[in-house]
């Protein structure tokens, strides 16, 4: 069974939710590795890698959403859930 486009809208928008937190939590650890003393770059190289990772799929989801017409996304904020 196939699930209808308000459906996936809905999953999108609630995987985009998710993205957006996830991205969130990635920047704060992100900028707490690079208030000690002595930040580890391989720590900021994956936590880097990973926040680019996110970025990506947000931007996946808000094309498939925006490709269905099916895009209830705020205007105030882009892809990576940041103010515009």
């Amino acid at each position: 069974m196939k699930d209808s486009p308000r459906v996936k809208a809905f999953s999108l928008q609630v995987r985009l939710a998710q993205l957006r937190v996830k991205h969130q939590d990635v920047k704060a650890k992100i900028a707490s590795e690079l208030k000690r003393p002595a930040p580890c770059s391989l720590i900021l190289r994956g936590l880097k890698l990973r926040r680019l990772q996110i970025k990506d799929e947000l931007t996946r989801c808000v094309a498939t959403l925006k490709a269905h017409g099916l895009s209830r996304l705020s205007p105030q904020h882009s892809a990576s859930g940041e103010p515009a």
